[in-house]
């Protein structure tokens, strides 16, 4: 089995999003549609006819190339056609040499025997029970929140708009990003939701004013939990509790999982535990060639 390099005018994308579609890890990161979203640049490695692909997202500084990770893509790495073995060193080692840096996250099933690399922590909530099943494993906090959240003069809304939110989430951010990122946001959603791929659900009071709002992609076997804001009126009404007990509420009794993302923050992890998400391990790897590269 060969392993090549393709510059990006060179692959084939039907192809590509062919392999990534029926790939066992299949997400929707590795679309070549969604890559070229969020990617400033990207080439790729290809094993024989897109038996396996790998993205190689990449910038460059002071004339040096290197591989980055993408913001709005938790998982990249590599996609593989069912039933097929993968050894993740035959690809990292293919990698051209022209890159003199490589820092990024594999996906879930991408193996790391015998690779420096650190261990993320992603949390999944099957959905495929009843609604009353699953509110069951939700932790006391949790309930106590949404029982909260209910008296008080909120209610829940799916049509918020592109626009709506993302003024939203300019006005209330926690850590703020790029004006870059930014548009790149912008431009994602507005082609999630051309291609029916993306809900957006707000909480609002009685004045009919928005107190929180979230994004929720829908792709496959996963609702990935994009992004979300939260006003300070709206964080102390527990709103986003309301919203993510919204969708898991609607959601339930498919073949389906909330995927929220993750965090190595101990304060967000424990509210995406407090669903009775479960931990799934992802590894985020990185190799300068040069020694003051960092």
């Amino acid at each position: 089995m060969a392993i090549k390099y393709l510059k990006n005018s060179e692959i084939d994308k039907t192809k590509w999003d062919n392999c990534i579609n029926s790939s066992a890890n299949c997400l929707i990161y590795g679309n070549s549609w969604y890559l070229d979203i969020v990617c400033e640049n990207w080439d790729a490695l290809i094993l024989d006819d897109y038996k396996a692909v790998m993205p190689l997202p990449w910038k460059s500084k002071w004339g040096i190339k290197y591989i980055y990770h993408p913001f709005f893509a938790q998982q990249l790495g590599i996609f593989f056609t069912e039933g097929l073995k993968i050894d993740t060193k035959d690809f990292l080692k293919a990698v051209p040499k022209h890159f003199l840096k490589y820092d990024f996250a594999l996906n879930h099933f991408n193996n790391c025997d015998n690779i420096r690399h650190e261990s993320r922590n992603n949390f999944l909530l099957p959905l495929n029970k009843t609604y009353k099943s699953i509110l069951s494993e939700y932790d006391g906090k949790c309930r106590r929140n949404i029982k909260l959240s209910k008296k008080e003069d909120v209610t829940i809304n799916t049509e918020v708009t592109v626009d709506t939110i993302l003024e939203f989430k300019r006005s209330n951010m926690v850590n703020s990003i790029s004006n870059g990122h930014f548009n790149i946001m912008k431009k994602l959603l507005h082609f999630l939701i051309e291609n029916n791929r993306v809900k957006i659900v707000g909480a609002f009071n009685s004045k009919n004013e928005l107190l929180g709002a979230a994004a929720f992609v829908f792709y496959k076997k996963r609702i990935i939990y994009l992004f979300s804001a939260s006003n300070p009126l709206g964080k102390k009404k527990r709103v986003m509790y309301r919203i993510i007990d919204y969708i898991i509420e609607n959601s339930s009794g498919n073949d389906v999982f909330l995927d929220f993302e993750g965090s190595m923050i101990d304060g967000i992890a424990r509210f995406f535990k407090g669903f009775g998400s479960v931990v799934e391990t992802y590894y985020r790897i990185n190799k300068s060639r040069i020694p003051f590269i960092k």
